[in-house]
């Protein structure tokens, strides 16, 4: 049965949640400081007022002078959909309509106060009398901090959290850290800090988010880039940009979806050192060719392949199109690796020129030299390599990759399959 979700309307987020977060939900957003659980609690609450939805932003990190002096220039930050904290220029109820209601519960606010200890009574109290939908609690570490000894915070967040599933409202609660939240968490999402290597050595700062489950869908997995604009956070796919023009499949159940097609007049490369699946993988990739009425040419040696790919070529009519297979083994072996780049560079213009499509692979041995020049010529680079009797798959770059993650390739009555670690 399919669960009712609740878009965050973040780009690019609700894809990788499998569709958004399940009504009524806990969802935990984890990182270290700076890296965007504000920004993105803030989005995600404005969002579903902006729908029409009653949300409650519970701050215990910053004062709302400080949330409304920095989120303000975000895009997304409406000062009129806020019905108390910041904008005290708002009079009268707002029973209609979606709104936001912050309420201030940071540390100088709270010692002030002396009610610490009652924080999830008063929230509870908020959300069943304001007819909350949406629960936003901006850290939990924060309320931590206040509740006594170890015991005593995992019985509050326990009845708490427990209340938060029960209530039918959807529920965001920030952490900079783990505890006993990301077991009752219905969701999780990790935000962290890595450094992306360059062409020249040096490492480039970026932040990276993982869902690292979400009870009851299918979820993305792996990491993805993110950024912080003034629209808020972006999530950003891998690859270039959509897809446009005709793709050819490779004929492997499980790569065909994530890479999203071959464009004719582009070059792949596919680095097989799992002997055993060399012939399969080519195997399947050409009788995907033929069933999709293109013309196959294999190319092997010095003195085959080429001729007979510009004749095909030349004779295909009615927008029929070619694929040639390059074993850069056999052809370094039988040709010399000077001769065979100069046979795979007229191989490559080729299909550059004519709208076709040139795939290259080696295997164990021979072609090793070719192989890193095929890579930074090729469109799309595919490894395949044996780990301790399993053979794992990764796509090294392809423009249009959903993802970058492995895959155990198994073959099956002589057919390779592929599933997800």
């Amino acid at each position: 049965m399919e669960l009712p979700t609740v878009k965050t309307g973040i780009n690019g987020l609700d894809e990788l949640l499998g569709g958004g977060i399940p009504k009524g939900s806990t969802l935990l957003i984890s990182g270290p400081p700076g890296s965007g659980k504000t920004v993105l609690a803030l989005q995600y609450t404005f969002n579903q007022a902006r729908k029409g939805g009653r949300a409650l932003f519970v701050s215990t990190c910053e004062l709302l002078y400080s949330i409304n002096k920095f989120a303000s220039t975000m895009a997304f930050y409406d000062l009129d959909l806020i019905k108390t904290g910041v904008n005290v220029d708002f009079y009268g109820s707002r029973e209609e309509g979606g709104f936001v209601e912050f309420w201030d519960y940071s540390l100088g606010t709270t010692l002030a106060g002396g009610n610490a200890g009652d924080i999830f009574d008063i929230i509870q109290e908020k959300v069943s009398s304001h007819r909350i939908d949406h629960l936003v609690v901006d850290s939990i570490s924060s309320i931590n901090l206040f509740l006594g000894d170890d015991a005593d915070r995992r019985r509050k967040l326990l009845s708490f959290m427990g209340w938060a599933s029960r209530s039918g409202c959807t529920t965001i609660l920030t952490t900079e850290g783990g505890g006993i939240e990301r077991l009752l968490a219905d969701g999780i999402v990790d935000l962290t800090r890595l450094e992306v290597p360059s062409r020249g050595g040096m490492a480039a700062p970026a932040k990276a988010l993982e869902v690292v489950k979400v009870r009851g869908q299918a979820h993305a997995t792996g990491r993805y880039l993110y950024n912080i604009t003034r629209d808020g956070i972006r999530v950003m796919a891998p690859g270039v940009g959509e897809l446009k023009g005709k793709a050819a499949k490779a004929g492997i159940q499980g790569l065909d979806e994530n890479i999203d097609g071959m464009l004719y007049g582009s070059a792949w490369h596919f680095n097989i050192r799992d002997g055993a699946l060399v012939r399969p993988m080519v195997d399947a990739m050409a009788r995907e060719a033929a069933d999709a009425g293109d013309g196959v040419v294999c190319i092997t040696s010095k003195g085959n392949g080429l001729k007979m790919a510009e004749d095909i070529m030349a004779g295909l009519t009615n927008g029929r199109r070619c694929r040639m297979f390059v074993d850069l083994g056999l052809l370094e072996k039988s040709a010399g690796p000077a001769e065979a780049w100069k046979i795979y560079g007229s191989a490559l213009s080729l299909a550059r020129e004519k709208g076709h499509l040139l795939i290259s692979y080696t295997g164990p041995g021979y072609g090793l030299f070719l192989a890193g020049e095929a890579e930074a010529s090729s469109d799309g680079v595919v490894d395949v390599w044996d780990y301790g009797g399993y053979a794992i798959l990764q796509i090294k770059k392809a423009p249009f990759a959903k993802s970058f993650e492995p895959f155990v390739a198994r073959l099956e009555n002589g057919q390779v399959r592929l599933e997800p670690l």
